[in-house]
């Protein structure tokens, strides 16, 4: 093992073949980009996949399963695959599917590779602009090898913010959401959303102020839990209390609202949502 600190251990190899398989599966999407693949709805109409999804999902685990057979594996399409292992990596073959069956340019693919209950290695790669930004837990992250750090942001007014939000079932929660936006519109310069890995990125590179996403999965958040942390930021729920990644049997499947910014809005913004609750 390689120790990156007294208490995070991340196996050899692990940081190499992580870029290795992000670059190769966003190869892939970049090659069907744009050839009307049929998309399917599978939990409802915000929610759909394309063949693209499959075969980036069989490309990635065929070759982490080559160099970490015992680990486990957690992946959008496939589900959980338990190895006994403390290693478990999760895995988005194709984040933003919706964009990506559009023709849209705001999609891409992401993995993090937790120990235990901890994201200690993560990457998000970008395909048709081949930007990759790839962070150990105490180690930084960096954007197509260059440092990152998380820009001081001006006021909340002064910003531009991402809020991602799906279709729901329940009428209360979707006029809470509504709420939520009214009042995050009103007190920010403007809203602008891809609801894909695309806000985290620009968040990163401190194009956007951060970002509220009310409906999202462990393999949607995973990386940028730990990348955002590394560049000096901070991912919460939006009430500001941490967000714990469920890996239990029953959990794995449960749904995250988390909001990630620079510490100096956070408060403001928890704030915010706080009054729209009310």
């Amino acid at each position: 093992m390689s120790i990156i600190s007294p208490e995070i251990q991340i196996p050899p190899q692990a940081r190499q073949v992580l870029v290795e398989v992000l670059v190769a599966a966003g190869r892939l999407l970049r090659q069907s980009h744009g050839a009307g693949l049929p998309a399917r709805i599978k939990e409802n109409q915000s929610s759909v996949v394309t063949q693209a999804d499959l075969a980036s999902e069989r490309l990635i685990l065929s070759r982490l399963k080559k160099v970490f057979p015992r680990h486990n594996y957690l992946a959008e399409e496939s589900g959980y695959q338990r190895r006994g292992s403390d290693f478990t990596w999760i895995v988005d073959p194709l984040d933003g599917t919706s964009n990506f069956a559009a023709g849209l340019p705001w999609f891409g693919v992401m993995a993090a590779l937790m120990n235990r209950n901890e994201v200690v290695l993560a990457g998000m790669y970008l395909p048709l602009t081949q930007v990759l930004y790839v962070g150990a837990k105490d180690g930084g992250v960096e954007r197509n090898g260059v440092p990152v750090r998380l820009p001081r942001p001006p006021s909340l007014k002064e910003t531009l913010w991402a809020y991602g939000i799906d279709a729901t079932s329940n009428p209360a929660k979707g006029r809470r959401q509504a709420e939520v936006f009214r009042r995050l519109a009103a007190r920010v310069r403007n809203v602008r959303a891809t609801n894909s890995l695309v806000d985290f990125c620009y968040t990163l590179d401190g194009a956007l102020g951060g970002f509220l996403n009310q409906n999202t999965k462990i393999w949607d958040i995973a990386p940028i839990q730990l990348l955002l942390v590394e560049a000096g930021g901070l991912m919460t729920d939006p009430a500001g209390a941490p967000v714990n990644l469920d890996l239990s049997s029953r959990g794995w499947r449960r749904n995250y609202a988390v909001l990630g910014t620079h510490p100096r809005l956070l408060p403001r913004v928890v704030r915010l949502v706080k009054q729209a609750r009310d």
